[in-house]
């Protein structure tokens, strides 16, 4: 039996509310005996169990009986003698093996990456990402595709993602953050060319194979003069994003996915207890941080954004964060720029939280463990210097090897010493862990699965630190 949904346009939002207490804005779509569709204000449609939500909600939509638009209908709805056949149809499209069969989406998703050819960047007990950067730009929908990637949950594929042109990988602008070439205006004029150019050849190509597109708005590509066209075929939305300082991307999702409520408190807290570790010789850590891989093209802050808020379950992508930040040619993002454009970020997605300065002194163990207890990673101003990863990298190598922690300490405490620090190459990473008894602190670079756990004397730490500290508020 289904319950006709009414006309969105028509409609206000309205909070709905799950058993668990989390809560969505969104305007009802349709329903059945079981589930409930629903449209958030930025276009996306959600689908849920209805013994999921509360009470007062199944009542309110028991209720509905107006007739369901015909914007509304589910995916393959309403178009007679269409075969939906992906594997003949988008493959060739994209010209990537991205379908099995005419469901992407209840593959596993390490086997659409091995389709695909994607390495794993990062895996956790919640979280799995792959992404490669190619040697040279691929040739898709007539543009040149610098970066695809695929994102998972819980063992489900939430995106599979392609950039094209954007500021931190055109070749006229790569070196300009290390200062070996300036971005001048011509430059800039033939970036915003390559831009219009590549939304334009994708659009056609998209439209000529799937149809007209709808316009949606969207939060990411609407900041600044851009826009989101939408192709729905079968089960499989494909989101085309243009921003006319930044970049353009093909997000390929669900066409129904499940609603990302913000986590209550206490449903969060548990999240993040359950991400700490405690060994046996003193490590306190946090080892379910998801990785991302930055690539060279400057976008640390980004990149450890993203980690950061896929970490505490809000949806993120550097890319989108760089554009919030207005990240500069060539990549780099100041910590003001992101702290602005995070909190920007977290209104529109609904999360009631915001970026702010974390009141760090001093980078020792202590005062790193009124984070850590709690499962909060710090986000870490540094400079990233040759002398610093080398010590870095050959410290940690020896700790893996360590079994007398008392001999360790002494060990720890002449690398200190002997560590001179200088202020060059600012970076960002995450603050992870501590021991307390060898006065060492762990963090995470964004550069892939080598760097997923990296350990110093704090003391080391401290000497090359900006004293810049920032988390998301609790």
């Amino acid at each position: 039996m289904l319950f006709p949904g009414l006309a969105a346009l028509a409609l206000t939002a309205r909070t709905w509310t799950d058993t668990q207490g989390r809560t969505v804005e969104a305007g009802f779509v349709s329903a059945t005996e079981t589930t409930v569709t629903i449209r958030r204000d930025d276009g996306q449609l959600f689908r849920l169990e209805l013994e999921r939500l509360s009470w007062p909600d199944r009542d309110w939509v028991a209720a509905q009986a107006a007739p369901k638009p015909a914007w509304a209908k589910d995916p393959g709805e309403g178009m007679p003698g269409r075969t939906i056949d992906p594997v003949r149809e988008i493959n060739p499209l994209l010209g990537l093996e991205l379908f099995a069969d005419d469901n992407l989406w209840d593959d596993e998703p390490g086997a659409v990456a091995a389709r695909l050819r994607l390495p794993e960047e990062g895996r956790t007990r919640l979280f799995e990402s792959y992404r490669v950067y190619p040697s040279r730009p691929l040739t898709m929908l007539g543009a040149q595709a610098y970066t695809l990637s695929l994102h998972a949950g819980e063992g489900r594929i939430a995106d599979v993602t392609i950039v094209f042109a954007n500021r931190g990988d055109y070749p006229a602008f790569v070196g300009e953050r290390a200062g070996l070439v300036v971005v001048g205006k011509s430059s800039r004029r033939e970036f915003d060319r390559a831009l219009k150019a590549d939304f334009e050849k994708i659009s056609a190509a998209l439209s000529a194979r799937l149809g007209e597109s709808s316009r949606e708005f969207s939060g990411s590509a609407s900041d600044r003069g851009g826009n989101r066209l939408s192709w729905l075929y079968g089960d499989t939305c494909f989101l085309l994003d243009y921003n006319e300082e930044q970049m353009v991307s093909l997000k390929i999702v669900p066409a129904l996915r499940s609603a990302e409520p913000r986590l209550a408190s206490e449903q969060l807290r548990k999240r993040l207890e359950a991400g700490i570790t405690r060994r046996a010789n003193g490590d306190v850590i946090l080892d379910q941080v998801p990785m991302v891989s930055q690539d060279p093209k400057g976008y640390c802050v980004p990149a450890t954004f993203e980690r950061y808020l896929r970490y505490l379950g809000i949806p993120a992508d550097m890319y989108e964060l760089a554009m919030v930040a207005d990240t500069s040619f060539g990549g780099g993002t100041t910590f003001s720029g992101m702290a602005w454009g995070i909190s920007r970020y977290m209104r529109r997605q609904r999360q009631g939280r915001s970026l702010e300065k974390a009141p760090l002194k001093r980078l020792t163990p202590v005062a790193l463990s009124s984070y850590i207890d709690d499962g909060y990673p710090v986000i870490w101003g540094l400079f990233s210097t040759e002398d610093f990863n080398r010590v870095s990298n050959e410290h940690t190598r020896a700790r893996a090897g360590a079994t007398d922690w008392a001999a360790w300490k002494k060990t720890v405490a002449a690398t200190a010493k002997g560590f001179t620090g200088t202020r060059a190459n600012a970076h960002a990473c995450l603050l992870i862990g501590y021991n307390r008894a060898t006065d060492e602190i762990a963090f995470t670079d964004s550069w892939g699965p080598d760097y997923a756990e990296r350990w110093v004397p704090a003391e080391v730490a401290q000497k090359i630190s900006q004293d810049e500290y920032w988390m998301i508020s609790r």
